[in-house]
């Protein structure tokens, strides 16, 4: 055996799995090169690593989060003589609350914007995202079946908190099936804010 020979022996033992050499057409035992190491384990694992279009179904890998608007004032009185008006169709929620409420997000007719729980004050919270037992079991997973204490795009309120008296309106939410805020203490045991 030459001496260049036995280098491209020693060379082809030298090299990891899956690496190939760029050897004269004779060389047929030579594995053609792959991508890497996780295409090779894709393929043993069933597309563990495949990259799929998830774009279509956000909401699906969401955290829990919600949209919701409010009219802050400073009293129970003038919060229910708004929620009649609001009731009997005499005013529009973001119109009522450019009017009436205290709060900056006034300017915006009260909205304000996407947020998680733990964002608001915990009274706040409760009405977004406060949850009831059905009394049901989930038998898929053995998990206990919540559902929203408060509808989505109805007049919830008044509420009292530090700030004064809200009212709320839920136009969004979603509750994901696993949250990791589960982990840092946002929730207890059974799912509900903690205090």
């Amino acid at each position: 055996m030459s001496a260049s020979m036995r280098s491209c022996s020693l060379l082809l033992l030298l090299l990891p799995v899956g690496h190939a050499l760029l050897l004269p057409a004779t060389a047929s035992r030579v594995r053609t090169p792959t991508m890497g190491l996780f295409d090779e384990l894709g393929k043993m694992m069933g597309n563990a690593f495949s990259n799929e279009d998830y774009s279509q179904s956000a909401a699906q890998y969401e955290q829990t989060n919600a949209r919701a608007s409010h009219i802050l004032v400073g009293n129970e009185d003038t919060a229910l003589d708004i929620k009649a008006k609001l009731a009997s169709g005499e005013l529009l929620f973001d119109e009522a609350a450019m009017k009436f409420s205290t709060c900056n997000s006034a300017k915006q007719g009260g909205k304000l914007g996407k947020f998680s729980p733990g964002t608001m004050v915990k009274e706040f919270d409760e009405i977004v995202f406060g949850e009831t037992d059905t009394g049901e079991i989930d038998i898929g997973n053995g998990a206990y079946i919540f559902e929203p204490t408060y509808a989505l795009n109805e007049v919830h309120g008044p509420v009292k908190t530090q700030f004064g008296y809200h009212l709320i309106k839920i136009t969004q939410r979603n509750i994901a099936k696993f949250d990791f805020r589960g982990k840092e203490g946002v929730y207890d045991s059974r799912g509900s804010l903690n205090d």
